[in-house]
């Protein structure tokens, strides 16, 4: 599946740059709606609702930099063989991906809505990290590369209407009182979810193992195992740290 020589299609930009529907779509829905559905049907306070977001943030300070560390390396497992490094997790987190709507269940405990918000930022990172670098797998060509990035923005700015737009009608429909209306919303982006998956991994594909080898081989001779603990402490405070600083700021803002 990995070893075969690919042309890119129209089809293949526009399988790739849909994803971002999960990226810009998913944190744009969560970010209008998230905080006001947990305050208004959820018996939450904003300091509760933002905690959440911020426990998060900093689970995912270690687990980006870690999911790096598996994905690059995954090609030496038989499920990375078989299905892909980058891909294999993208299949995987196909079914999961429906936890969204599992946090747009009103009338939870915080542990609940804790939980639920952590286990799809984890699923979320498990997806996006190997998506990011498909681009660089599909094509070593600048011109391309550049297209595929063109079509995620615009896929973007779609899925961000879309997260304005749905949730809206629905409340219009429902009222605004009626905490259906998002979780209503939260299953159409579900469902939405695992339809682009299934085309971003039909359609995509990584670079053939053996050209990854000779690369993993080269970098792993000038890689000591204390230089590879030095770049994953590294990677971790900046995550950290930018993650702390920004929930921090929210948080003392709803305070």
């Amino acid at each position: 599946m990995v070893n075969k020589q690919h042309t890119v299609k129209w089809y293949n930009y526009f399988s790739y740059g849909i994803v971002d529907f999960l990226g810009a779509g998913s944190t744009a829905l969560t970010g209008a709606w998230l905080l006001f559905f947990y305050t208004t049907f959820c018996g939450l306070t904003a300091t509760e609702g933002a905690t959440i977001f911020a426990s998060a943030r900093v689970i995912d300070a270690i687990a980006s930099p870690l999911m790096e560390i598996i994905t690059d390396n995954f090609h030496k497992t038989a499920l990375g063989r078989k299905f892909g490094r980058r891909k294999f997790f993208i299949l995987l987190g196909i079914p999961f991906v429906f936890n969204y709507v599992l946090f747009w269940i009103s009338n939870q405990s915080f542990i609940y809505y804790l939980v639920t918000y952590i286990a799809f930022d984890l699923i979320y990172t498990m997806i996006l990290v190997p998506y990011e670098t498909l681009a660089s797998e599909m094509t070593q060509d600048y011109h391309k590369r550049s297209i595929f990035s063109g079509m995620r923005l615009f896929c973007g700015q779609i899925s961000a209407f879309f997260a304005a737009f749905i949730p809206g009608r629905l409340i219009s429909l429902l009222g605004k009182n009626n905490a259906n209306s998002f979780f209503y919303a939260a299953s159409i982006f579900a469902f939405t979810f695992i339809f682009i998956l299934i085309l971003l991994y039909l359609f995509t594909w990584e670079r053939p193992i053996d050209e990854i080898e000779p690369i993993t081989i080269k970098q792993q001779k000038k890689k000591s195992p204390l230089h590879f603990l030095i770049n994953f402490k590294k990677s971790i405070s900046i995550y950290f740290l930018l993650s702390v600083s920004v929930h921090l700021g929210f948080i003392f803002s709803c305070i």
